[in-house]
């Protein structure tokens, strides 16, 4: 498969009192189309920074991301922000959803962030709300749902474009095991069955189990890269055994 995600020398950089701190430390990597790979690493490890800068949310200090062929250092702010909104589909631990808004209209937000009326793209959001599970609830308000559907909400509506990349910060940290199971479920099944790329940052063994390969971060620098592959089983003992060999 192509390509679609690369990262050289990432190096990122805050200041702190007189001097400065470094989050990330020359990060290299690259993901292909269609493929399922998860970011892991203790609190203050560096992988969220890694997520905003493969994302397009933050820059780095130095190095390069290239997203489906576009180098995002050379972009000015408006262009990156059309990039980022076109190339990208982001899902965080906190839902994110508008109150006021319905769960088909939560669903619209990115076609009507870009001007193009919701009403265009009915059948495309009828289908992901099909996809989630919650097609008898396009009517409903955020507050009549539950922790898990919201966050179904949240994947589809990050779905809505069919973005190159899907960036997961943590999408299950607010769900009991069984619910967050059901949203790691619908990320692997979007990878797997509409060969959707999907970055997961996580610390659970459980989530990162899902994914094709595990990149370990560690003090800002990738430690190690562990591949399972392809499987519906998302069997953790493997992933479990090796982290503790690097003491995780």
């Amino acid at each position: 498969m192509p390509v679609i995600l690369e990262a050289h020398d990432l190096v990122k950089r805050y200041p702190l009192g007189e001097g400065q701190v470094e989050a990330l430390s020359g990060i290299s990597l690259a993901v292909e189309r269609g493929e399922f790979v998860a970011i892991m690493g203790s609190s203050g490890s560096g992988k969220s920074t890694m997520l905003q800068l493969l994302g397009g949310l933050d820059l780095p200090t130095s190095g390069e991301v290239v997203i489906d062929g576009v180098r995002i250092s050379t972009l000015d702010d408006e262009r990156r922000t059309l990039t980022r909104r076109d190339k990208t589909g982001f899902v965080f631990q906190f839902f994110n959803l508008i109150p006021l808004l319905t769960v088909a209209e939560n669903v619209a937000l990115p076609f009507l962030i870009a001007g193009d009326p919701a009403t265009r793209h009915r059948s495309r959001i009828d289908e992901l709300l099909t996809m989630v599970g919650l097609a008898d609830k396009a009517n409903h308000r955020p507050d009549q749902l539950s922790a898990g559907e919201q966050q179904r909400v949240a994947l589809a509506r990050a779905l809505a474009t069919s973005p190159a990349i899907l960036l997961a910060d943590e999408p299950t940290g607010n769900l009991d095991y069984t619910t967050g199971t059901e949203i790691l479920d619908l990320l692997w099944d979007s990878a797997d069955r509409l060969e959707q790329t999907i970055i997961l940052v996580t610390h659970a063994a459980h989530a990162a189990a899902y994914a094709d390969r595990v990149l370990v971060v560690r003090d800002g620098r990738l430690l190690d890269e562990i591949a399972l592959g392809r499987r519906r089983d998302h069997d953790a003992r493997e992933l479990i055994a090796r982290l503790a060999t690097l003491g995780l």
